[in-house]
């Protein structure tokens, strides 16, 4: 349910950058019926291991917050 993955990814990116991995773990499913819809932005990223220096791609996602539905939910 999309509402659902809005009040989630809200509460995660209270916490800073969020992986598409991490907003996938946090539902229990895919959100690419959300990122189609433009509810979700994904952005492609490299982090850089600090231990080795090595690169590694991270998909970052946030709400998109000029959408409707996540404006009508996350408006205080």
């Amino acid at each position: 349910m999309t509402s659902e993955v809005i009040r989630v990814v809200d509460d995660l990116e209270a916490h800073g950058y969020v992986s598409l991995d991490d907003v996938e773990r946090a539902v229990g499913r895919s959100v690419a019926s959300e990122i189609a819809s433009g509810v979700l932005l994904v952005d492609y990223r490299e982090r850089i291991d600090p231990a080795t220096g090595n690169r590694h791609p991270v998909t970052l996602c946030r709400l998109n917050r000029h959408h409707p539905e996540v404006r009508a939910q996350t408006a205080w």
